[in-house]
């Protein structure tokens, strides 16, 4: 059960960070993507508590995660929410790499 909740809950997190990933303010001249590091630290920081509940739960949080960015790009005409530009690439590896830091280092054997 916690594991369906974990996939649940990684598919919530990649359908939110879809959504605000595209999010900037413009100070100073410049376009400061607050939504992409927003969804970046996110979904680091629900990663780690994942697997403080269940073990591996890290993984099957970036599972259901995987699976909602799969969905997007096999759907017709492409995602709509995940660009193919530096924005939405930014997004896809920076999730996908806050999920495998996220799992990998969490210590898995118990002392």
């Amino acid at each position: 059960m916690k594991r369906a909740a974990l996939l649940v809950l990684g598919a919530y997190v990649g359908v939110v960070g879809a959504f605000v990933h595209r999010h900037h303010w413009h100070a100073a001249g410049v376009d400061w993507p607050w939504g992409l590091v927003l969804a970046i630290v996110v979904t680091y920081v629900v990663v780690l508590a994942a697997d403080r509940i269940t073990k591996v739960g890290g993984a099957w949080l970036g599972l259901g995660w995987g699976l909602v960015l799969l969905v997007q790009q096999l759907s017709p005409g492409g995602s709509y929410l995940v660009a193919s530009d530096w924005v939405g690439w930014s997004f896809t590896i920076g999730c996908l790499g806050a999920i495998v830091v996220g799992v990998a280092r969490t210590p898995r054997l118990e002392q």
